[in-house]
């Protein structure tokens, strides 16, 4: 994950198993530092689609909602939202797309 600029932070590389707490932490964080505003997360240089980044976007939902940040997705690549879709919450997605 980093910083792009202080409304934008991009999740890049693989995230699996191992990393997914690490960054679910460091997700919750930039959410509860962007409370009261907007946090885009852009997924451009994201290289892994699975269940456990899309767990993590959901994840990072429920924590803006907590504490009223307004979180959208950008560039989210096509396969993770044709996983999104299979699960029946690209609609959720979608409302958060940038």
């Amino acid at each position: 994950m980093k910083v792009v600029d202080k409304a934008t932070i991009s999740l890049a590389g693989v995230i699996g198993n191992e990393s997914a707490n690490e960054v679910n932490a460091l997700l919750k964080e930039h959410v509860k530092f962007r409370a009261n505003s907007n946090l885009v997360i852009d997924l451009l240089e994201l290289k892994s689609v699975s269940s456990v980044v899309l767990s993590l976007l959901l994840c990072g939902l429920r924590a803006a909602k907590e504490v009223d940040c307004h979180l959208s997705y950008r560039n989210m690549p096509q396969d993770l939202f044709n996983m999104a879709r299979v699960s029946g919450i690209e609609s959720i997605l979608l409302k958060t797309d940038a």
